[in-house]
C-alpha cells in the first residue's frame, strides 16, 4: 500500500474531513512536482504536512507514518528549490519520527537514505555516509523500490559532489537491490498470467547503466565494460528502445580498454538502432 493510500485509510480510521483535505493537498503536491512545478509542490506539500501534524496531535494513529512520508517528500520539494537547510531539517525530522517506532524499520531505512541524500547536497558528507550505513544495515536483505531509488539518488549525488569512490560503493548497493527486486518481480510474473513487470525491468536496466557510469568516473574502465555489456544484453531482452543509448555508452568504454573493433561494431549498431536512422 502506497503512502497516499495509507493516508486515505487514515480517514476511514478516524481522521475524517481533515484527513481528506490532507490527501488532496499531498496528491496536488505530487502532481505539481511531476509537472515540473517545484514551488507549487512545496506550497501544497507544506499544507499537507501542517494538516498531518494536526491529525497526529489529535492522536489519529494511522496518520503518524503518513506524516513521516509527507516530511520525506516535502524535503525533496524544498531541495529542488535550493532550500537545502530546510530540506535537511525536514528529512532529519522524518528519520527521527520513524526511529521512534520499532515496527517502522523499512520506513526508517527509506527516510535515512533521503536524509543522507540531503546531507550530501548540503556538503555534510561524513554525516551522510553514517546515515546511509545505518539504512543499509536495516534492510539490505529485503529491499523495496523506494529505498533502492533512494540509494540510486544518493550515489548520483555523491558523484555530482566529486565523491566518486563513495558513489561507487553506494551505487553497487543500489544495483544489488534493483537486481533482487527485478528477480522478485520476475518470480511473481512467472506465477501469473499478467506477464512481465516492465517497470522493474526498466529500473534494473537503468541501474546497470548508472553503475557503469559510476565505475567509469572512478577510472575502472574494465569493470565499466563488464557492467555495460550486461546492460546491453539485458536491454536486448527487455527494452529495445533503450538499446541504442546503451550501445553508445558501451562503445565508449570498449574504446577506453583498447577493444577498438568491438567499439566500432557497438557504435555502428547504435547508429542503426537510433530513432534518426529508423526514420
Amino acid at each position: 500500500m502506497g503512502w497516499i493510500q495509507k493516508l486515505r485509510q487514515a480517514a476511514v480510521d478516524g481522521g475524517g474531513a481533515g484527513t481528506r483535505r490532507a490527501v488532496e493537498a499531498a496528491e496536488a503536491a505530487g502532481r505539481a512536482f511531476r509537472d515540473g512545478d517545484a514551488a507549487g509542490a512545496a506550497e501544497r506539500g507544506d499544507a499537507a504536512v501542517r494538516m498531518l501534524r494536526e491529525l497526529v496531535a489529535q492522536r489519529v494513529r494511522a496518520a503518524e507514518p503518513v506524516l513521516v512520508r509527507a516530511l520525506d517528500k516535502q524535503s525533496g520539494y524544498l531541495a529542488a528549490l535550493g532550500r537545502q537547510d530546510e530540506a535537511v531539517a525536514l528529512a532529519e525530522e522524518a528519520a527521527g519520527l520513524a526511529r521512534a517506532e520499532p515496527e517502522w524499520a523499512q520506513l526508517l531505512a527509506t527516510t535515512l537514505v533521503t536524509y543522507a541524500t540531503r546531507l550530501v547536497r548540503a556538503g555534510r558528507l561524513a554525516e551522510a555516509l553514517e546515515a546511509e550505513r545505518e539504512a543499509t544495515g536495516i534492510v539490505e536483505a529485503l529491499p523495496e523500490p523506494v529505498l533502492a531509488q533512494g540509494m540510486s539518488d544518493l550515489a548520483a549525488g555523491l558523484a555530482e559532489a566529486g565523491e566518486h569512490a563513495e558513489a561507487v560503493v553506494i551505487s553497487e548497493r543500489a544495483l544489488a537491490m534493483w537486481r533482487m527486486l527485478a528477480g522478485r518481480a520476475a518470480g511473481r510474473s512467472a506465477g501469473r498470467a499478467a506477464g512481465r513487470d516492465e517497470k522493474a525491468e526498466e529500473r534494473f536496466g537503468q541501474s546497470l547503466s548508472e553503475h557503469a557510469d559510476r565505475l567509469s568516473e572512478l577510472g575502472r574502465w574494465a569493470d565499466a565494460v563488464e557492467l555495460s555489456a550486461e546492460c546491453v544484453a539485458y536491454r536486448r531482452q527487455t527494452a529495445q528502445e533503450q538499446l541504442a543509448a546503451d550501445l553508445r555508452r558501451h562503445a565508449v568504454f570498449l574504446e577506453r580498454v583498447g577493444r577498438d573493433l568491438e567499439a566500432i561494431a557497438a557504435a555502428e549498431e547504435a547508429e542503426r538502432r537510433s530513432p534518426a536512422s529508423a526514420s
